[in-house]
């Protein structure tokens, strides 16, 4: 969704605008405060003390520039009347994930992963299938902890976590608010989202807190993840050694690679373990 914006530019401490000011725009308005003048200097100090009082806001601080962008996000009460639909589309994305990773493990005949899907369900080592590809009417692409399916036809897209066991529909703030987005069955809808993760982390927290969401257990030891509450579950194993069951799950069966392959390799392996970290900094 396609957002207003208005600018303001302050030269004066006096000219920055008050909470109960930013609490007034509406949703669907981006504020961007320009800060010029002796308020540069102001400026990181302000966004810092703005993203304590205003939880429910996306305060937007760009380090190397001299503006903040706010956004006012989805509501709780916005969710709470619309709770069923974020319902529904969780037990749609969980149907949907499942669906399509058994149509993936039954065409390239993926070997049975033990309860942990990344163990055989990434392309590292493996002959049948690249890191990117086609299966039907899907493209699909292989990256971190997820596989992404984009409909060729509709758009409608769609990620599914491989770190959650047979638990396809564990949801990422970003992934869900995009496969809400992109499927056609929910235009218009009901409520808007304007931006992708933050609206996204708010809709996860308020269903979590309103019994329609859960949350369940990584097979990565430490990690949780939040699913729809209303769904056929599955017990989840847990390995205490995480992302190495993977990489020596792999090895033994990758040919030695040459040098241009060996570089592919350290490197993905490298983002790999940087987006673990990523997400174990920021609980995402």
């Amino acid at each position: 969704m396609n957002l207003k914006e208005k600018i303001i530019t302050v030269n004066k401490v006096g000219e920055i605008p008050r909470l109960h000011e930013i609490k007034s725009i509406p949703r669907g308005l981006k504020l961007k405060i320009i800060f010029e003048g002796n308020t540069k200097s102001k400026r990181e100090e302000i966004g810092r003390k703005w993203k304590i009082e205003l939880p429910k806001y996306s305060i937007g601080i760009h380090t190397n520039g001299i503006e903040i962008n706010i956004l006012k996000l989805i509501t709780d009460k916005e969710i709470e009347a619309h709770q069923d639909f974020f319902e529904a589309a969780a037990m749609e994305y969980g149907v949907l994930s499942k669906k399509l990773i058994q149509q993936f493990i039954e065409k390239f005949k993926v070997q049975p992963h033990e309860g942990f899907p990344l163990k055989t369900l990434n392309p590292y080592g493996k002959k049948d299938y690249e890191q990117v590809g086609e299966m039907g009417e899907w493209r699909y692409y292989f990256h971190g902890f997820h596989c992404g399916f984009t409909n060729k036809k509709t758009g409608q897209h769609i990620e599914v976590p491989l770190t959650y066991g047979e638990e396809f529909g564990e949801l990422d703030p970003y992934f869900f608010s995009g496969f809400i987005q992109s499927t056609p069955k929910f235009q218009p809808l009901p409520v808007q989202i304007y931006d992708d993760y933050w609206d996204g982390k708010r809709i996860l927290e308020v269903m979590l807190n309103l019994g329609k969401f859960e949350e369940i257990n990584s097979n990565i030891k430490g990690r949780k993840g939040i699913i729809v509450a209303n769904r056929e579950k599955k017990q989840i194993r847990i390995f205490d050694t995480g992302i190495k069951e993977v990489i020596d799950d792999v090895k033994p069966k990758m040919k030695k690679p040459n040098f241009w392959e060996r570089l592919k390799l350290k490197q993905n392996w490298k983002c790999l373990n940087l987006f673990l970290i990523f997400q174990q900094k920021y609980n995402i």
